[in-house]
Formats: structure tokens, C-alpha cells, sequence
């Protein structure tokens, strides 16, 4: 092994030549060599950033053409599968254009094109609060309604957690940042706190409970989270309570002393000053006052619109979403935000087919006087 370990060694030097002649022919060779590999290095992390955003890289109608394709197989929408839609009159062009505008129309916010991410495409409506919002998506209530009115154009998360506070809240958005969706693809952001954060200190719920300055001060901190200059942030009021209920609840139905009853009216009251102080004193949010529109519903407010004294009848669901569309669409007049409005994510199918195509006819027969008639839908 010595011996071996030896001629390799002379051979090495053979090639190197001996002295300081051979020293540096033997440098400039390594030299060589080093640059060689590094060219290679280069070109290879050039190559492999090619077919890495090539799928980011296309532009609008060069997509939408290879989407249409698979939608469609086997139509003649134009162009190949790598270009754009060719423009001509027939049926599959038209309709091919029309996806194409569509896509465009949808992607036409800057943050959104760059960092397209499956249902993030669509702009995103954030619902953040406790079981007001965790409820929402219950038969009839407001949150799915929101969804509803903007199936189309953008999806609505709901982070609604039961029995939370500002506090909890902010503590899980600090440590699980990953539930909630970055601040760049959220349009609005709605926020309904402040019925846990108002329980009485000396109730049986006294747990949930902060002082009023501690809820300012997370409400500010949550909507700092999102303040971006394009987002429409909505503040919601925590909406009031019917203290008779709750003071059943506690008496009849827990077997509980009065003293422990967990809400009252008044100390929710304050709860509501404090939000709309922070609406009115923090830049770029509207305020959605539920706590004066319930208590503006008539007379007989609380058993129409609160189940237990406490969550939102279907009466109440209906008045939430109507209050937060609202403040929403008021936002939209001020705020500095392409997004709106909402532009469809993709053609409806009445564009697809052609305004003149009777093959998606939609009119039915009815019997008029004895004699049969087309009525149009």
C-alpha cells in the first residue's frame, strides 16, 4: 500500500512537471478545471430555474388557452396548447376569448399574479371572531351568506373560534400564524370580538374575561396584521345580549346563584364604545356597528334575534350579514382597492356557448288560453 500510495504520488508530479515551472503549470490547470465547473454550476441553476417557472412564466391568454383545452378537449379554440387564443367567429373561438378575458379580468391584481396559490387565485374575505363567527356557517347564517354572495369572485375563510377572547386569539395567531392566510391575498378582513372579552370578572365565566384596555389593544394589534393598503378592514361591534335570558340560563338552568350570572348588558355596552373608538381612531377601518343595529330592530329585539340571549337566531343571521355587507360595500367607495369588484374567476356559461346559441336554451312551455306558448326564462 506504501509503495502504491507512492507512485501515485510521483505520477501526480510526473504531470505536474518539477520545480516552480511545474508548480505553476500544475495551479493553472486546477484553475482551469475550477472555472470549467463553475460554468457547468451555472449553466445547470439557470436550466433548472427555466423549468421551474415555466408554469409561472406564461402570460394571461397563453394559460387560460391551456386550461380552456383541458375544459374543452378536442375543441378549436385556436393556436396550440403553448399559444394564446387565435381570434375568429366560431363558436369554440368565442368562447375560448371569452375564458381568456375572464382569467385576465381575474388576475388582474398585481400581488395575485405573482404568487398564484390554488384557491388563493381568488381574493380572499377573512372572518375572524368566536362562536358569533364559528356559527356562521350554520343554516341561514351570516358567514355562509357572505360566501354565498361572493361564490363566484372569492373565498370566504372563516376563523370563528367558541368561547375566545382578543387575548386567545392574538396568542394564536402569534404562535399558528400558518391558519391564517397572509396579509397580500386578503381583500377584507372582518372582525367580531368582544362577548367573551366582556363577561363579568366576578361571574361564572370570569375566566374569559380582560379589561377594556386590553381588548383595544389586541383589536389594533389583529387588524395590524392585516394593513395592507389595498385590504378593506371591517370592525364589527360585539352585538348586545338579552340579560334576562342569560340570568334564566344561569338561575334555572345551571342551578347557579344570581350573583354568577356571566353577562350584563351594561359592561357589553362598553365593550361596543371601546370597538368603535378603535374604528374611528385607526386608519383604513369601517366600522360595522351590530350592537345599535340589533338594539334598533324593534321592539321585542332580543327573543327574535338572539337565541339563548347570547347567538344569533336566524332573524339575527340575516341582520348580521345585511350590517357587514353594508360596512363592506361603504368600504369599497373609500378604500384604494383594484379588487373591487370582484371580478368572476372564470366565464359564465351563458358566455361560453354564445349570447345567439339555442343548444343551452333555458325557455319552457306554457299552456296560455289554450294555446302553447314559449316563454323565455
Amino acid at each position: 500500500p506504501r509503495r502504491t500510495a507512492h507512485c501515485m504520488f510521483r505520477g501526480f508530479r510526473a504531470r505536474g512537471g518539477g520545480g516552480a515551472e511545474g508548480g505553476v503549470r500544475s495551479w493553472r490547470r486546477r484553475a482551469r478545471r475550477g472555472a470549467f465547473l463553475l460554468c457547468i454550476l451555472v449553466v445547470a441553476g439557470a436550466g433548472m430555474r427555466h423549468f421551474s417557472t415555466r408554469g409561472a412564466a406564461h402570460d394571461d391568454a397563453t394559460y387560460a388557452s391551456r386550461v380552456y383545452r383541458v375544459m374543452f378537449p378536442g375543441s378549436a379554440g385556436g393556436g396550440s396548447s403553448t399559444q394564446p387564443f387565435a381570434k375568429s367567429s366560431t363558436p369554440e373561438s368565442t368562447r375560448a376569448a371569452a375564458f381568456s378575458d375572464a382569467y385576465a379580468a381575474g388576475t388582474a391584481i398585481k400581488p395575485m399574479r405573482q404568487s398564484p396559490r390554488g384557491a388563493y387565485r381568488r381574493p380572499v374575505i377573512l372572518v375572524i371572531g368566536d362562536s358569533l363567527v364559528q356559527r356562521g356557517f350554520v343554516r341561514g347564517g351570516w358567514v355562509g351568506s357572505l360566501a354565498n354572495a361572493h361564490a363566484r369572485t372569492a373565498d370566504v375563510l372563516l376563523r370563528g373560534y367558541a368561547g375566545y377572547n382578543t387575548r386567545w386569539v392574538r396568542e394564536l395567531m402569534e404562535h399558528e400564524p400558518g391558519l391564517f392566510p397572509d396579509k397580500k391575498d386578503v381583500a377584507v378582513v372582518v372582525l367580531l370580538l368582544g362577548a367573551n372579552d366582556a363577561v363579568l370578572r366576578t361571574g361564572r365565566k370570569h375566566k374569559y374575561g380582560v379589561t377594556v384596555e386590553t381588548y383595544e389593544a389586541n383589536l389594533r394589534w389583529i387588524l395590524q396584521r392585516y394593513d395592507g393598503k389595498s385590504t378593506i378592514k371591517i370592525l364589527c361591534t360585539p352585538p348586545p345580549i338579552d340579560q334576562e335570558e342569560r340570568l334564566r340560563i344561569t338561575t334555572e338552568v345551571r342551578g347557579m346563584p344570581a350573583d354568577l350570572l356571566d353577562r350584563s348588558s351594561d359592561r357589553l355596552a362598553k365593550f361596543a364604545d371601546a370597538a368603535r373608538g378603535v374604528a374611528r381612531d385607526t386608519k383604513g377601518v369601517t366600522m360595522a356597528d351590530l350592537h345599535e343595529a340589533f338594539k334598533q330592530a324593534g321592539l321585542g329585539w332580543e327573543k327574535r334575534l338572539l337565541s339563548d340571549g347570547l347567538h344569533f337566531t336566524e332573524q339575527g343571521q340575516a341582520l348580521a350579514f345585511e350590517t357587514v355587507s353594508a360596512s363592506i360595500a361603504a368600504a369599497k367607495v373609500n378604500a384604494k382597492n383594484a379588487l373591487f369588484p370582484f371580478a368572476y374567476d372564470a366565464p359564465t356559461h351563458e358566455t361560453l356557448i354564445g349570447a345567439n346559441n339555442t343548444d343551452d336554451w333555458h325557455g319552457h312551455l306554457v299552456v296560455e288560453s289554450g294555446n302553447l306558448v314559449v316563454v323565455e326564462r
